[in-house]
Order: C-alpha cells, then sequence, then structure tokens
C-alpha cells in the first residue's frame, strides 16, 4: 500500500507536468500551422489584387491621375509629450487598439477552425492498446492484451477507404507457454462507395469547400475592417487637429478682446470713448473668454478619446502635430469609376462568391432526393494460433455488396430544398440591389466631393474677403468712424471663416479616403498607412 501511496505522489505531479508541457506544445504547433497558412491564403487572395486593378478613367481635360494620399512623415522619439503625427497614431493604433487586436485574433480563429476541417479531409490515424487483468476465486486468473491500427480517407468520389490490422492475445495466470494461450491477428480492407446520393465531389467535399471559401471571406473582410480603421483613425486625427487649430484661432480671439478691451479703457481715458465702448468690449472679452474655456475642455476631451482609439493610457502625455490633410482634386469619369468599383471592390467579389455558395447549396440540396444506392467491399486476412508467429494472417475473405434505401419519405430533404431555393433567390436579389446601390454610393460621392471642392473654392475666396474687411474696419476704428463692435464682428467672421474651411479641407481628404476605399484602390501597410 505504501508503494501505491508512493507512486501516486510521484505520478500526479508528473502527470501535471506532462499535460502543462503538453498545453503548450499544442498551443505552439497550432500557431506554427496556422500562421503559414494565413500568410499564404492572404497572399493567394490579396498578392495579385493591385495587378488585377481597373483604373478609373479621368474626367476629360479635368484633374490629376487619382492616386493615394502620400503616407505621412515618421518622427523620432522624444521625451515628455508623445508626439503624435498621423504616421506615428496609425502605427500605433494597428498595434495597441483593442478592436483591432480583436479582429486579428477572430480572424486566427478563422484560420484554426479550416485547420480542422481540412484535417478532416485528411488521413485519419488511430491506434489503440489494451491490457487486461482478470482473475476470480477458485479460478485461475488469466491476461490479455491487444493492439490494432487503421488509418481511413475520404475519396475525391465521395467514398472512403480504410486500412485495418490488429492483434490480440490471451494467457493464464503463472506465464505463457502453458498450453493454453491463443493469439489472433488480422488485417482488413474496407471500401465503400455511395453511387448515387452522397457521390462525388460536390456533395462529399462540400465542408472543405465552403470552409476553404469562409477563410477567403474572412481575410477580405479583415483587410476591409483595416482600410474601414485607418480612415476612421485619420478622421479623429485631423478632427483633433481642425478642434487644435479652432483651439488656437479662439485663443488668438481672446487675446485681442483683451487688448480691445484695455484699448476701449485707454480711449475712454483721453475722452475718445464712451462707457457703452468699454462695456462692449468687456462683454466681448468674457464672450472670448469663455469660448476659450469651453474649447479647451472639448479639446483635452477629444485628446482622451483618441488615447483610448490609440490603445494608450489616458494618462499618457500626448502633443498632435499640426499636420494640413494634403489636397487633391477628384475628376474621373463616373461610369469607369462605377465599372473599377464592381472588379476592384473585395465585398463586392464576396457576396457573388457567396451567391455561387447558395447555388451549390441548391444542387447539394437536389443531391438529397436521389435514393441511397451504396457499394460495399471489404479484403481480410485472418490468423490464430497459440504464439504470435502463428497468429499471422493467412486466410483470406472477402464480401461486396450493394445497398438500396427505397426514399418513401423524403419530407425533410423537401423542406431544405424549398429552403435552399429561397436562399437563392434572396441571394440573387440581394447582390442585384448591392450593385445597384453601388452606382449610387460612387456617384454621390463623386457629387459631394466636387461640391467640397467648390466650397473650398469660395471658403478661400471669403478668408479673403474677411481679411480685407478686417484691415478696412480697423482703419476706420482707428479714424472713429465705427465702433470696436464692429472691429470684433470682423474679427469673428474672419475667424470663423478660417475655422470653416479647414473642416472643409478635412471633410474632403476624409472623403477621399472613403472613396478610394469604395472604389477598390486603397491599399494598407501593416503600419496602417495607406498607399
Amino acid at each position: 500500500m505504501s508503494r501505491r501511496r508512493q507512486a501516486v505522489s510521484l505520478g500526479v505531479p508528473l502527470l501535471l507536468v506532462l499535460l502543462s508541457c503538453g498545453t503548450k506544445y499544442w498551443s505552439e504547433d497550432g500557431d506554427e500551422e496556422v500562421y503559414p497558412l494565413l500568410a499564404q491564403r492572404t497572399d493567394d487572395v490579396l498578392g495579385r489584387r493591385k495587378e488585377d486593378l481597373l483604373q478609373p478613367k479621368k474626367a476629360e481635360g479635368e484633374g490629376r491621375e487619382l492616386r493615394g494620399p502620400e503616407p505621412a512623415r515618421e518622427t523620432g522619439p522624444d521625451e515628455g509629450p508623445l508626439v503624435l503625427d498621423l504616421a506615428k497614431a496609425l502605427a500605433i493604433a494597428v498595434e495597441q487598439n483593442r478592436d483591432y487586436l480583436a479582429r486579428k485574433e477572430s480572424l486566427y480563429l478563422s484560420g484554426l477552425s479550416y485547420t480542422l476541417t481540412r484535417f478532416n479531409f485528411s488521413p485519419q490515424l488511430s491506434g489503440t492498446l489494451g491490457y487486461l487483468l482478470s482473475d476470480a476465486e477458485d479460478a485461475v486468473g488469466s491476461h490479455s492484451a491487444n493492439t490494432s491500427f487503421s488509418v481511413s480517407q475520404i475519396l475525391p468520389t465521395g467514398g472512403s477507404l480504410a486500412l485495418t490490422t490488429s492483434l490480440a492475445g490471451l494467457w493464464p495466470e503463472g506465464g505463457k507457454a502453458t498450453g493454453r494461450e491463443s493469439f489472433n491477428g488480422g488485417v482488413g480492407v474496407t471500401y465503400s462507395q455511395p453511387l448515387l446520393r452522397g457521390g462525388g465531389y460536390l456533395v462529399s467535399h462540400e465542408a472543405l469547400t465552403q470552409a476553404q471559401r469562409n477563410l477567403v471571406y474572412a481575410i477580405r473582410s479583415f483587410e476591409l475592417f483595416r482600410e474601414d480603421f485607418s480612415i476612421d483613425v485619420a478622421n479623429r486625427f485631423f478632427d483633433l487637429v481642425t478642434q487644435k487649430t479652432t483651439l488656437k484661432n479662439q485663443q488668438d480671439r481672446y487675446d485681442q478682446a483683451v487688448f480691445d478691451r484695455k484699448k476701449a479703457l485707454a480711449l475712454r481715458s483721453v475722452e475718445r470713448a464712451d462707457d457703452q465702448a468699454v462695456f462692449l468690449a468687456q462683454r466681448q472679452e468674457n464672450v472670448a473668454e469663455n469660448a476659450l474655456i469651453s474649447a479647451k475642455a472639448s479639446y483635452e476631451r477629444a485628446k482622451d478619446e483618441f488615447k483610448i482609439l490609440l490603445g494608450l493610457p489616458t494618462s499618457q502625455s500626448i502633443t498632435i502635430v499640426d499636420e494640413k490633410p494634403p489636397f487633391d482634386p477628384v475628376r474621373l469619369d463616373w461610369d469607369s469609376a462605377v465599372q473599377a468599383a464592381r472588379v476592384n471592390r473585395l465585398d463586392i467579389r464576396t457576396q457573388e462568391e457567396q451567391l455561387e455558395d447558395s447555388a451549390r447549396g441548391l444542387r447539394i440540396a437536389e443531391d438529397a432526393f436521389l435514393p441511397d444506392l451504396n457499394l460495399t467491399a471489404s479484403y481480410n486476412l485472418g490468423g490464430t494460433g497459440g504464439s504470435i508467429p502463428g497468429a499471422l494472417p493467412d486466410v483470406w475473405s472477402y464480401t461486396a455488396g450493394l445497398s438500396l434505401t427505397i426514399p418513401l419519405q423524403r419530407k425533410a430533404e423537401r423542406n431544405s430544398y424549398i429552403s435552399a431555393r429561397i436562399s437563392y433567390v434572396q441571394a440573387q436579389r440581394s447582390f442585384s440591389e448591392t450593385l445597384d446601390r453601388l452606382e449610387l454610393d460612387i456617384r454621390a460621392q463623386l457629387r459631394d466631393l466636387r461640391s467640397v471642392e467648390d466650397r473650398i473654392e469660395l471658403q478661400k475666396g471669403q478668408i479673403k474677403q474677411e481679411e480685407r474687411a478686417v484691415a478696412v474696419t480697423r482703419i476706420r476704428y482707428e479714424a472713429g468712424e465705427v465702433d470696436n463692435r464692429d472691429l470684433l464682428d470682423a474679427r469673428q467672421s474672419l475667424t470663423d471663416a478660417k475655422n470653416a474651411l479647414i473642416s472643409l479641407q478635412v471633410q474632403h481628404f476624409i472623403g477621399r479616403l472613403r472613396l478610394l476605399r469604395n472604389l477598390g484602390l486603397l491599399f494598407i501597410d501593416d503600419k496602417g498607412k495607406w498607399q
């Protein structure tokens, strides 16, 4: 009993160590299979994407060739606050954003799921070892042992082929060579093939086919997510730049209001301004200070939200680089742009292939109405003797047969077929609507971009007018022709015009990125930057 306890006390920790090593091994084994698989399949799905692009044509006599925005510049390491330009923000986001990491893990799980399905259609190995000790009162104990090994494979025809081997022995207590030992061994090959229902590659390998396509869809979906994610980061970054510029304009407005209030007090002291002018200047200073406080609070709140987007702690101090979005007018032939989107868009390709999946599912549902006609054949070698050499397989036998199951009831199959047919028709309608909406969306985006471009040019002209208005109003104010309210209003109009231009430029830049995405022309590198 003590030896048993010692064995248990030693065996349990050893078993736990082996189990812990086993989980680590299997985790590494999964990584070694999934990561190369994803790399290969990603290259297969996206590797030639640039070479296969259909570029939209430029509108005649207008604009330049549509291209992706220039990558933002890199910044070196800096002590103190983390200095962020767009390039660094994107690089941090793709490494630390929680949603981005979750989507990467989902893609990994898709690859992991595919490896199991692929494994199920590869040769299946199985082996067993067994030992049994039996004894009873007033009886002679016995020992028995057995071992078996088998391998099976699903064939492209829908059939299966299996090879099995076995060896078993029985001998009484007291050891072998007592004359009452018995051994038997065998080797067998079994072939099974459905001739009607379930026969052929289409039906038998549907799980593998769909798993392969699901992995392709997952890769495309992740690529589209990466594109949308980079656009979102850029949008949030330039929103911060806009807020920072607005904050600076509000600071300038406040500083000018303080100066105007002091000037009004000085003029009143020499009787060149009345109490009303001083009151207006003080009120404008209060308004400007209130707007500045509100702008600072909004900017700090937006920075904290941006830190969360990047996966940074909110305690991290950051400085946003004053980076202006590039402005490139978009001039494309509308029909050519729509055609390019139909060819290039990853989601359009996916939906088109999902329509093919529905058609394939309909054919598989039709196959289910066929009767079950199965061919089976087997060939076996067996042997029995008082020793292992005597039990070597040397006696052959074989079987062959057909079995037919008459389809008297097919209600489940009927319902499945009707469901598959409806799903196929719905998929056709959905794909048709997607193409119609694609044309609508591309045309709407081009119209919106053209509208924003026109508004940008108008706003630039408006700023020049407001600058001239401020200069003229200042001269008239200093000459005593207008009061300080007119000068303050002119400066506020200039500030509003500048803020409006910044917003329009950001709106155009993000709209242009989204157009590139919807044309299938946006490519994202490993750092999250577009090309």
